[in-house]
């Protein structure tokens, strides 16, 4: 089964589709929001819960790296885990950034062990930073990042194959703040 990141973001339960990004706004609230990801750069500990279809869990340890690229107009993750070797290995990466535009954030996950990419955006929502899009199976996923204090946050992700009607718990990452 693939390890999930970010963006590793995800959704409020019960939403059925993606998240329409507006196209009005205030240039406060446009910088505000194209820098809510700018407080996540650095490196951080991550703890994975990965779930099977049957509900089984497997934990994982790892990292997630954060940095600010495209002279800071988008952020790039890059995801290590130890679930195939006592030391944590990269094994996938996301870029992100927001849309001023648009107004909403788009996120490009990349995992090139099993050929998958997903791009999923969305907005904060209640609080939340709340990303949908489809996988390569056709697959809804939402991505969901809540719980965000200075030093740790959770991201949920999730998936549907009924258009929202139902989802399925794929993964959790606890996400803490490394202290060297």
């Amino acid at each position: 089964m693939r390890l999930l990141t970010l963006t590793t973001i995800i959704l409020a339960t019960g939403f059925t589709g993606s998240l329409a990004c507006q196209t009005v706004g205030s240039n406060k609230a446009q910088t505000a929001q194209s820098s809510r990801f700018d407080r996540l750069v650095g490196t951080w500990d991550v703890s994975y819960e990965i779930y099977d279809k049957d509900g089984n869990v497997r934990r994982y340890n790892g990292q997630a790296v954060y940095s600010q690229i495209l002279d800071g107009g988008a952020l790039q993750e890059i995801w290590t885990s130890d679930a195939h070797n006592s030391k944590p290995q990269p094994y996938g990466t996301t870029i992100e950034f927001y849309d001023e535009k648009r107004q909403c954030w788009t996120a490009v996950w990349i995992y090139p062990a099993q050929g998958v990419t997903t791009v999923v955006t969305g907005a904060e929502v209640d609080g939340k930073i709340l990303l949908t899009g489809r996988n390569q199976t056709g697959a809804t996923e939402r991505w969901s990042m809540t719980d965000m204090q200075a030093d740790s946050f959770l991201l949920r992700y999730e998936i549907s194959s009924d258009d929202g009607r139902s989802w399925r718990l794929l993964g959790v990452n606890r996400m803490h703040r490394h202290h060297t």
